[in-house]
């Protein structure tokens, strides 16, 4: 591997408990799990601490990171100082749950370089945070922005969900209304998912919950773009709004495309025009390092026409949009300018609010419009 990268994610496998509705790899917190997780990243970071690297930004997500011990955390974090290069002015990022983060945690994120938190509150109304599974209460997690915040995090940013069952539009505004009465500088705002393998799915399919509807999902996003604004909080993508200056630096160089390296279980990489993944097993992960290698899974590579899906499906996602210089891409886009879901100005594509609520349709459609036309792949 000899392309260089900026930006390392790390993948912390723990939950204290799993959320009804997530389907990303986690399993129950426990000692003797950490330590094998924690000696074989360790050891992930030590074999690839030689590929060319200049970090600007470092994730640390999950699972959920915070529930390490003491000593676990301390162990990572001194792993990535000990083996990466990072820039004096470094995003260094590490998600968070509001339960699992003390006093004394803060002071070790603080003291290892952590300048920027991601909470995950989701909502605001204790009864909403019941149906999500969550493990914290609403007064928890403001305490623990508040918290944070006394501690010199500036850069704070918090996780809301909207789609919840039995959710309404109004508590969905108090949510809000709350959230940008914190000290947060970052809301993401992201519709609710229900995967199939979940628990969340089943109590659907059981008839015990039910989704509001797609007219008053509609209505939420509308409500928080249009509100998020006037608080002085700008959208930089679909689901993503910020304070000037703290936008998201790791999950921007994500959509520009440009190239990270990702350690721990299930953690995806991007390196040498090549998409690749560690296996999505703490076991297998641990057992698959050797002394020469990773025992990283390779997905594809990624040839012109699969880095125009990819622009495509990551870059429309900001509200900066793309440049396209391919005249027959550019003419099918113009059925969608028709129906006033994008823009095209000088080359220049981007999404319209309304084109943001049906973006995955329109990338849907996009996509499969390239995988057909020739003179798009020749282009």
């Amino acid at each position: 591997m000899t392309a260089f990268f900026s930006s390392l994610y790390v993948h912390v496998p723990f939950c204290i408990k799993k959320c009804k509705y997530c389907s990303f790899y986690s399993l129950p917190y426990d000692e003797d799990l950490e330590k094998l997780y924690i000696k074989a990243v360790l050891k992930e970071m030590e074999m690839t601490k030689e590929f060319p690297h200049f970090l600007k930004t470092v994730y640390i997500g999950g699972g959920t990171p915070s529930c390490l011990s003491m000593d676990g955390l301390k162990s990572l974090l001194s792993g990535l100082r000990k083996n990466f290069k990072t820039s004096r002015d470094v995003e260094f990022s590490v998600e968070i749950n509001p339960k699992t983060l003390g006093s004394e945690k803060l002071d070790l994120l603080k003291n290892y370089g952590v300048n920027r938190l991601s909470i995950g509150v989701q909502s605001f109304n204790d009864k909403e945070l019941l149906v999500l599974g969550r493990i914290h209460t609403a007064d928890e997690a403001m305490k623990t922005v508040e918290t944070a915040f006394k501690k010199g995090f500036e850069n704070i940013s918090i996780d809301l969900i909207y789609g919840i069952p039995a959710q309404r539009l109004k508590s969905w505004k108090e949510t809000l209304n709350k959230a940008v009465n914190t000290v947060v500088s970052h809301i993401s705002v992201y519709e609710l998912s229900v995967e199939e393998t979940t628990p969340l799915r089943k109590e659907l399919n059981a008839g015990k919950i039910s989704l509001p509807s797609q007219d008053d999902i509609a209505l939420m996003y509308e409500f928080a773009s249009d509100f998020l604004k006037e608080k002085g909080f700008k959208k930089y993508e679909i689901s993503n709004f910020a304070r000037a200056g703290f936008e998201c630096k790791h999950n921007i160089s994500y959509w520009l495309r440009k190239p990270y390296l990702g350690v721990g279980p299930s953690a995806h990489s991007f390196i040498d025009r090549k998409r690749f993944h560690n296996p999505s097993d703490l076991f297998l992960y641990a057992s698959s390092l050797t002394d020469c290698k990773a025992g990283w899974v390779y997905d594809y590579s990624v040839d012109k026409v699969e880095e125009l899906k990819e622009k495509i499906f990551l870059g429309l996602r900001m509200t900066e949009g793309i440049t396209l210089k391919k005249r027959c891409l550019l003419e099918f886009l113009k059925n969608f300018e028709k129906e006033k879901l994008l823009t095209i100005s000088d080359n220049k594509v981007k999404l319209t609010d309304r084109g943001m609520l049906v973006s995955n349709e329109i990338f849907a459609r996009v996509l499969l419009h390239i995988e057909n036309c020739p003179v798009c792949k020749q282009e």
